[in-house]
């Protein structure tokens, strides 16, 4: 086989490899989709890289649990939270928060409890509210929580917001 043949044979392996790569990679992602992983560019449980992707950081008092309701195939808690300060963002008043894991069922929160709540408006009418992005222990606020958040939040936002 000449020079020229081999070098010919070799591009179209390496062609080959990356197209089956490729194809191998589309089907791992699309089966973790489908089986309800979310696939994100932050960790959710971690304040620092969950508060550049938010509109609002703020302590929130839950005053009901409203329902549970399935958006966009997840099933998230509704919870009214009254809204005590804010760390970014310009809430005020009442407003509702869906709150849903990626895996598993979250403890509900409790009435009468202040939570730090780090949220997105929902961008359709129907599931109207925000949406909490912080995926990791919701407990009632303390100072230490308090810190890291303001920490977090002094952090710049992502272009996407």
């Amino acid at each position: 086989m000449n020079k020229k043949a081999m070098i010919l044979a070799a591009g179209a392996l390496a062609a080959a490899a990356l197209v089956l790569g490729g194809w191998f990679e589309y089907q791992h992602l699309e089966g973790q989709v489908s089986s309800g992983t979310v696939l994100r560019g932050y960790n959710p449980r971690d304040p620092a890289t969950t508060a550049p992707h938010t509109e609002n950081v703020f302590t929130g008092r839950v005053t009901e649990f409203e329902e549970k309701r399935d958006i966009k195939g997840w099933t998230q808690d509704v919870y009214r939270v009254e809204v005590l300060s804010t760390l970014r963002g310009n809430l005020h008043g009442t407003v509702r928060v869906t709150y849903g894991l990626d895996e598993g069922s979250p403890d509900r929160l409790a009435d009468g409890s202040t939570y730090i709540f780090a949220t997105h408006a929902w961008t359709d009418a129907t599931n109207d509210g925000h949406a909490q992005l912080y995926q990791g222990e919701m407990k009632p606020v303390d100072d230490a929580q308090l810190a890291v958040w303001k920490k977090a939040v002094a952090l710049p936002t992502k272009p996407d917001q």
